[in-house]
């Protein structure tokens, strides 16, 4: 087959999406021997020395020969993807497309898949003053790619009931796979120690990782984190580590409300090797959520050894199982116990540790490319059969 693969968003600036579309991307290449790929992508989602050549020398079969990287520089989310995109992709004679985000072009209409994260937007609404325009169109968009995609993959079973339930679709033209988790080793000593220095953590912390959205919940997990310095007399940092969502610029605002907001540390999106730096040198993950599709955060800060204290919602028990201690996001004091489990009780947080990264192990980027592949195919057999 020709495959296109929309590879936008690809790259950390994007968080969680742009790191699937780059795992996805680069373990395809790995295991497939036979397709094509063309990769169309922006001049900003472009990883360093992530190029031909490089894909090339990471991919099996006849390398270089099967890869075509297409410059769009066509940012997503705009009036150009749905008007501008399409035209491109036709002039290759694709057989299938995957968009690994709702983000479809409309007046696309040959076979494609699309990736459905989850609904958070329709969970929490997206509305604000301003924006109830954009707020239409990505119901509309999200709902046309649901309905002409061949398949859909999403990130859970929750996220996957979701969206069957949502657009009324038939519940096998749905598939969960799981992401997948890097196998990175922890940082070195003097990684963490600059890490530390560069931001001004000189205690032991607990780790947030995300963007900055309303669906994280983080002004609540603040006041969490706030209940649990006043009442147990612990000294913690919380260190936040995502970018501002510039649909809700107030939220760091909020969070600095607290007693104990010299305890925060917000440290902006962080750079791979600062981010290997953050967890390993974290005491433990926490999130006080409110809605998910996956929480891929979660699973890498267990891959590097953290237990993690998160809210106590059906994804995160699907995906996090017993690597974790479950509290009530709207809750402060709730979150404050179950921080305070973790601060004080060092065998349960041994305990806890253990089972983190044994569950860890359930995820691989090398499986969620080979189950990807096999959606690939059942979308062009369904096509075969019409």
């Amino acid at each position: 087959m020709r495959i296109g693969i929309d590879f936008r968003m690809a790259g950390i600036k994007h968080g969680g999406i742009g790191r699937y579309v780059l795992e996805l991307i680069s373990h395809l290449l790995k295991i497939d021997r036979d397709n094509e790929f063309y990769i169309f992508y922006n001049d900003d989602s472009l990883p360093e020395g992530f190029n031909p050549e490089y894909l090339a020398s990471h991919s099996t079969g006849s390398g270089q020969a099967r890869i075509k990287m297409i410059k769009t520089n066509i940012r997503h989310y705009t009036l150009a993807e749905q008007i501008r995109f399409p035209l491109i992709l036709n002039k290759y004679s694709l057989d299938l497309v995957h968009f690994p985000n709702f983000n479809v072009p409309i007046f696309y209409k040959k076979p494609f898949v699309a990736t459905i994260h989850d609904l958070i937007h329709h969970r929490l609404g997206g509305v604000k003053k301003g924006n109830l325009l954009s707020f239409a169109a990505y119901k509309q968009v999200i709902k046309i790619a649901a309905q002409q995609a061949r398949q859909i993959t999403t990130v859970s079973k929750a996220s996957k009931m979701d969206i069957v339930n949502e657009f009324k679709i038939p519940i096998e033209k749905v598939t969960v796979i799981y992401q997948g988790v890097a196998e990175k080793e922890p940082a070195a000593p003097k990684q963490i120690a600059d890490f530390k220095a560069k931001f001004y953590i000189n205690k032991p912390y607990f780790l947030f990782v995300g963007v900055m959205q309303k669906n994280k919940n983080l002004s609540g997990l603040a006041k969490g984190f706030d209940y649990f310095l006043q009442k147990y007399g612990l000294d913690f940092d919380l260190v936040i580590a995502g970018k501002k969502d510039p649909h809700y610029p107030e939220i760091k605002d909020q969070c600095l409300k607290i007693k104990y907001a010299d305890n925060l540390v917000f440290t902006g999106p962080l750079d791979e090797e600062d981010l290997t730096a953050a967890y390993t040198g974290a005491y433990a993950f926490t999130s006080a959520s409110v809605f998910e599709g996956f929480g891929l955060p979660g699973v890498e800060a267990m891959h590097f050894g953290l237990p993690l204290a998160v809210s106590n919602i059906p994804v995160f028990n699907e995906i996090y199982e017993d690597g974790a201690i479950y509290f009530d996001p709207q809750n402060p004091e709730n979150i404050a116990q179950c921080l305070n489990l973790l601060a004080q009780d060092r065998l349960y947080y041994m305990q806890v540790k253990k089972k983190a990264v044994q569950r860890s192990k359930a995820f691989s980027w090398e499986k969620c490319a080979r189950e990807t592949l096999e959606v690939y195919n059942l979308a062009m057999s369904k096509n075969d059969k019409n």
